[in-house]
């Protein structure tokens, strides 16, 4: 603490040395701007505007200057200031966007331009988020940087209204509007990942609500919604940031975000983000190691044609998430005490069952690419390349409870390097043209998305299946409790003939979507894609037997309108989404192999969109309805495994606002309500809620106080209703308690650096997350402490 204490006063003490200048740079209609290098011509004075567009040059000595303020896509503009002893100078200049820019230019935390930018990916059209028909929630970089946040799972649940974390993997599971859904998509294209991707290249994150199958297809989507990152890009001056984070559980994180121009005029960019990440656990044993390199580059070839290159490599171990399996609660009229809650179970908080020589391996390594060419004033053509290698190589542990409540039976499932290779092509042609007096923007694609795996695993039934290691009396004393580990693990599978699979999927695709302006304030979206999905079935390599192979073509309409109530601020909005998914052939943990007919799933959406002026308010809300028919769901007789079977009926309204009602202050908050049930299904589930649903009410909130000097505060919490993971007429019911969870921090932003300390799980709440039939027990409370310098 003395270290802290003396960290905070120097901080504080350093802006009152010598005379300052500090000041804001906004557009011509007062919107922020990040980025933005300010020097004093002819000296060594120089600063760049953070987030908020605010900056702050210190200890400059008394004398006449020339001031001068320059960005990408906007024009230099220069002032005379006259600093004088004992005075600092505060001021506000404006720039005007240069008729010669760049494509991409950085947005800040400005909150519409930031929904705006995610609304251009969900749309692939230059549509800003009021004339967008569909929900999308965005969680800006301000909202991850204040919280301390550094992980995927705590910045969607936390800020996303309505998504909680369902099952618990390497790559986690989440659940929107009922339905599971998962990190597959990076700046509205494939971003396929086995382990969930380090956050350092994230600029912002943002979930398209509901059925996305009209641009989005059915291989990398889900029902519930699309889980898009959006990544940094370069910018046209030099800066460079470095931070470092430490806390509870040997939380140790370094970072660095370096940018620079390559070339005097500026038309080659260079980005590079790099992360190592070490994080251990509450319990007694489990961590996280992680190393990750993510370079960026933009090259404007000519005043047309544009190149964006960038790569992710991720090196990440880590051991397994606990994961527990209850077969079923107490029966009506048994005599048996079976637990229908985690809390009745003498599980023992505090515990893995596990150690950390039980690793499993999964590194990631993405190229993208992308190719703008402007054919003319009026089109574009966007041309998209990705490929993906990644891997699992080690142990992964479940949790089994059987029916009664002293037992727990370790199960692992051991990957002997298991390969994933993603590819993607994308073609998309842009337009923005009028027929007669009405406005389309028009985006027309064609699609190449391949998966190729190849499967390795040494298990009783083949690929991914769990072979029993041993059983723990959790009543009793464990003596074996620590005989589980790598080396007794390949004993045990010794007796076990390791298999051999690999399976390829390809899509071929074609879509176009069309926004029409009927008026400057109507405009009506139809959209079309259809889908070649064609499944060459997994085969096993020692006997080259075929199996679950199948072709189909599918088709998904989109249709919604917008009407802009008062121009600019206020708008209604409607939609009506086909969303299908090609369901792959799922391996049972018993080695059969089951192959599933297509979903399909119908939404009507409908709400109201406000963005009132300079932050003041941005708020939606929104109503949804969803029927999902040939539901892949867990099987109600044996939790680990899943069938398909009837339909399902999902419905629910959500609010999501942000706003900047004064100056200095923050809000961020939204509420879910989902009603689900099963309408078409065996009598063991009929009517009742799926167990992949989540919870049915789900609230989220965050406010920040920054004061002129930069120092501030801010505190939130989610609160989630009771969650069902088991709930059939057979076992009944198991479930997960309702809960509260309060978030705080403290910060001092300054233009060169910032420090904050934050506190998560404040309160030191024991609490449990899942779906389909697993639970997993939330982090206790954790302290940390951040700093992040600027140069």
């Amino acid at each position: 603490m003395k270290y802290i204490q003396f960290l905070i006063l120097f901080l504080f003490t350093i802006p009152a040395l010598g005379q300052s200048i500090q000041g804001s740079i906004t557009t011509n209609t007062g919107d922020p701007l990040s980025h933005i290098v300010i020097s004093l011509e002819g000296t060594s004075y120089r600063a760049v505007t953070d987030e908020e567009g605010t900056f702050i040059i210190n200890k400059i000595q008394t004398g006449t200057y020339t001031l001068m303020a320059t960005g990408a896509g906007y024009t230099a503009t220069k002032q005379n200031i006259i600093i004088s002893q004992g005075k600092n100078l505060v001021l506000t200049l404006e720039l005007n966007r240069s008729t010669r820019q760049l494509n991409e230019v950085t947005i800040g935390t400005h909150l519409v331009r930031a929904k705006d930018k995610a609304s251009s990916f969900s749309a692939r059209l230059p549509l800003r988020y009021l004339e967008n028909p569909q929900v999308i929630t965005t969680i800006s970089n301000q909202l991850i940087r204040e919280q301390g946040l550094t992980d995927l799972n705590s910045i969607i649940t936390r800020n996303a209204p309505g998504v909680s974390k369902g099952w618990a993997s390497v790559s986690s599971y989440y659940i929107s509007r009922g339905f599971n859904t998962r990190n597959y998509i990076r700046n509205g294209v494939a971003g396929y990942v086995t382990g969930d991707m380090d956050m350092a290249n994230v600029e912002q994150l943002s979930v398209i609500k509901g059925p996305s199958g009209a641009l989005f297809g059915s291989s990398l989507v889900s029902f519930g919604g699309v889980l898009n990152r959006i990544t940094k890009k370069p910018f046209d001056s030099t800066m460079v940031e470095v931070g470092f984070q430490g806390g509870s559980y040997d939380l140790n994180r370094f970072t660095a975000d370096i940018n620079t121009p390559l070339n005097k005029d500026k038309t080659a960019l260079m980005r590079v983000n790099t992360a190592y990440h070490y994080e251990g656990s509450f319990q007694d044993a489990g961590f996280l190691r992680g190393i990750f390199v993510a370079p960026s580059l933009t090259y404007k070839a000519s005043d047309r044609l544009t190149f964006f290159l960038d790569a992710e490599i991720y090196s990440r171990e880590s051991t397994s998430m606990p994961q527990f399996i209850p077969t079923g609660p107490k029966q009506t009229g048994s005599t048996q005490t079976w637990a229908a809650t985690p809390e009745a179970l003498p599980l023992e908080y505090k515990r893995s069952y596990s150690n950390n020589g039980i690793t499993l391996k999964d590194p990631n390594i993405s190229f993208y690419g992308q190719i703008n060419y402007k054919i003319s004033s009026q089109w574009t053509s966007q041309t998209n390349l990705i490929s993906t290698r990644a891997e699992n190589t080690g142990n992964y542990l479940t949790f089994s409870l059987p029916k009664g409540d002293s037992l727990l039976i370790r199960n692992v499932s051991q990957y002997l390097t298991s390969t994933y290779i993603i590819r993607q092509v994308q073609q998309n042609f842009i337009g923005d043209f009028k027929i007669g007096q009405l406005r389309n923007r028009l985006v027309a694609g064609l699609e190449f998305y391949q998966n190729t795996s190849n499967f390795s695993s040494n298990a009783l039934n083949g690929r991914s299946g769990r072979v029993s290691f041993d059983t723990l009396n959790l009543h009793g004393s464990m003596p074996s409790y620590n005989a589980i580990n790598a080396t007794a693990i390949n004993t045990k599978l010794n007796n076990y003939t390791p298999t051999y699979s690999s399976s390829s999927i390809y899509t071929y695709a074609a879509y176009a979507s069309d926004v029409l302006n009927i008026t400057d304030r109507l405009n009506v979206m139809i959209s079309l894609r259809v889908d070649r999905y064609d499944n060459k079935g997994t085969t096993n390599t020692a006997t080259v037997a075929i199996s679950g192979n199948y072709e189909q073509t599918s088709f998904s309409p989109k249709f919604g309108f917008v009407y802009e109530i008062l121009k600019d601020h206020l708008s209604v909005f409607g939609n009506y989404t086909n969303g299908f998914q090609n369901v792959a052939p799922v391996t049972q943990p018993d080695g059969t192999v089951s192959t599933f007919k297509p979903q399909y799933a119908n939404q009507l959406e409908g709400g109201i969109k406000a963005d009132l002026a300079k932050d003041i308010l941005s708020a939606t809300v929104s109503y949804y309805d969803i029927k999902v028919n040939n539901t892949v769901r867990t099987d109600p007789a044996n939790p680990t495994y899943s069938i398909q079977e009837g339909s399902q009926y999902s419905k629910g309204v959500e609010i999501d606002l942000q706003a900047k009602p004064v100056k200095g202050l923050f809000l961020n908050a939204g509420f879910a309500y989902n009603d689900s049930n099963m309408t078409s299904a065996d009598s063991t589930i009929k009517g009742l809620r799926p167990v992949s649903s989540g919870p049915d009410k789900m609230v989220n909130f965050y406010a920040s106080y920054q004061l002129p000097i930069g120092l501030g505060i801010g505190a939130g919490g989610n609160y989630a209703s009771r969650n069902l993971i088991i709930n059939n007429t057979i076992n009944g019911q198991f479930y997960l308690n309702s809960y509260t969870i309060i978030n705080a921090s403290l910060f001092y932003n300054h233009a060169r650096y910032r420090f904050a300390i934050i506190a998560d799980n404040i309160g030191n709440k024991a609490y449990y997350t899942g779906g389909s039939g697993t639970f997993t027990p939330g982090m206790l409370r954790r302290i940390s402490a951040s700093i992040a310098v600027r140069f």
